[in-house]
């Protein structure tokens, strides 16, 4: 049997190298985000907040690489916190934080939510700070850390197993959900505004 070098050469090499460039020239969104991500989360502060019976879900679909499964769904969970008088938007991503098959954010963890616990969760201060967020229009963002009771405190949740659980997550898939809204949903001259000229 006869090889055609010239195929294998074109599926092997260069279509690999084509979707790379594309992604890399196309995909990557604010590139100067990916160096901020640890200091976002170390210029955070963790908050406590019950979740009311009253919120919003908003879903976006968007592409972070070229290619059939260069895609995931932007999830926030929107709601007024009484306690810091703001509206918080729990900020989420399908496809990375993931038990076998299981996707916890669409399923297991979205489906949490609505049982009005009591969760912890990282909240950056240059934006908690600033007064443009928290609104209807532009809620601050806040990323989910664990949940320790449900129906507005009344029973306690645990203990854990984070390699399955929906109600804590681990850090690595917190940083990749960091990474994804600086890179794709902060505007870059939004992010150049809070974090432009500190020090990483």
């Amino acid at each position: 049997m006869k090889i055609n070098s010239t195929y294998v050469w074109s599926n092997l090499v260069v279509v690999p190298v084509l979707f790379y460039i594309i992604t890399y020239l196309f995909y990557r969104g604010n590139t100067d985000a990916y160096d901020y991500v640890d200091t976002y989360l170390s210029r955070s502060k963790v908050i406590k907040l019950t979740i009311p019976q009253k919120y919003e879900r908003i879903r976006e679909f968007y592409r972070f690489r070229f290619g059939k499964k260069g895609s995931r769904n932007y999830n926030q969970f929107i709601f007024y916190s009484d306690k810091y008088k703001k509206y918080l938007a729990i900020v989420s991503f399908s496809g990375i934080d993931t038990s076998g098959e299981i996707d916890n954010e669409d399923l297991s963890r979205s489906s949490l939510y609505i049982e009005q616990p009591t969760i912890f969760a990282y909240a950056n201060t240059a934006q908690w700070n600033d007064a443009k967020y928290g609104t209807r229009a532009l809620p601050m963002p806040i990323f989910f850390i664990k949940a320790t009771h449900l129906y507005n405190n009344q029973l306690t949740i645990g203990p854990w197993d984070s390699s399955s659980s929906p109600c804590i997550i681990d850090y690595n898939s917190t940083r990749k959900f960091v990474e994804q809204y600086l890179a794709y949903f902060l505007p870059e001259e939004e992010f150049d505004r809070l974090f432009k000229g500190k020090e990483k």
